[in-house]
């Protein structure tokens, strides 16, 4: 089962190395609408405690920032690779270029169809810890 909680920035949010990316710089007042797993039973109205699996926040880290990046790095060094026997009359620079942006695009729509694939994953979703 699952809840919709407005989460609003609490103090401790201050001292938070994540406060902007997590409220999109918000101000204090603004609230975020999260979806969580209601295993408790939390009603409509309910002030809740949840929380994220520290594991989540990596493996989210890791697949946004890394991996875009290690494709391009690696269609880059695939297209110096590759440029001057199957384009030995164009800049070397060029076609390594373009193959690193075909390989960064690559891996963000590949991000996008495992992001479907999680959607009905419980695997990275918040939960309720306790009614407070």
């Amino acid at each position: 089962m699952t809840a919709v909680v407005k989460a609003q920035r609490s103090g401790s949010c201050d001292s938070c190395a994540s406060k902007k990316s997590c409220h999109s710089g918000g101000s204090a007042d603004e609230a975020t609408l999260i979806e969580v797993d209601n295993t408790i039973g939390a009603k409509v109205g309910d002030h809740v405690v949840f929380a994220v699996g520290a594991g989540s926040v990596v493996k989210a880290g890791v697949l946004i920032y890394l991996v875009p990046i290690l494709s391009f790095i690696g269609g880059v060094v695939l297209g110096q690779i590759l440029s001057g026997p199957l384009f030995p009359e164009t800049n070397q620079d060029l076609v390594a270029g373009a193959f690193g942006a075909v390989f960064l695009v690559i891996a963000f729509v590949g991000l996008k169809l495992y992001n479907r694939s999680l959607e009905g994953s419980r695997t990275m979703r918040p939960k309720i810890l306790r009614v407070v």
